[in-house]
């Protein structure tokens, strides 16, 4: 395996590694949000805006955060 190889092989895993910590993200929010948790508490704690845990409530999300 030559170096372009490896690091296109470390790439793969990182963004794997992306993938899989963003869904439990937004699985977590999705959680909250059922629980009744406020957007603004989860926004903070998401580092994300109350617009953006809004839009994750209301299903108009990252195609993934939709039912």
């Amino acid at each position: 395996m030559n170096r372009d190889d490896e690091h296109r092989a470390a790439v793969r895993a990182a963004r794997e590694v992306y993938d899989n910590a963003r869904a439990e993200l937004f699985a977590a929010i999705k959680a909250a949000l059922a629980a009744g948790v406020g957007i603004s508490a989860i926004g903070r704690d998401a580092d994300f805006s109350r617009e953006y845990i809004a839009r994750i409530r209301d299903g108009k999300g990252p195609r993934e955060t939709r039912n």
